[in-house]
C-alpha cells in the first residue's frame, strides 16, 4: 500500500472524527422528515459512508498481506482443539 493512501486514511480519519465531535453539535438543528433531528441525522448517515471508506481501505490493507501464511495458523488452532 502506497503511504499517499495511509495519510489520506489517517487524514480522513481525522476530519471524520473532529466534524461528528466538534462540528455536529455547534450545526442548525431543523427537523428533517417531520420528526428527525438534522444533528441525528448526521450523526446516523455519516458512519455509513466511513464504513464504506474503512471497508475499502482494509480490503486493500489485507490484499498486501501476502507474507503473512493464513493456513499454518488454522492448522496449529485445529490440534489445540
Amino acid at each position: 500500500m502506497s503511504k499517499k493512501a495511509k495519510y489520506g486514511f489517517i487524514l480522513f480519519n481525522i476530519l471524520y472524527f473532529s466534524f461528528n465531535w466538534l462540528l455536529i453539535p455547534y450545526m442548525p438543528n431543523w427537523t428533517l422528515f417531520g420528526w428527525m433531528p438534522f444533528q441525528m441525522f448526521l450523526l446516523f448517515a455519516t458512519p455509513v459512508g466511513a464504513a464504506l471508506i474503512w471497508a475499502l481501505y482494509y480490503n486493500a490493507f489485507f490484499n498486501t498481506q501476502t507474507h503473512v501464511d493464513v493456513s499454518s495458523n488454522q492448522e496449529r488452532e485445529e490440534e489445540v482443539i
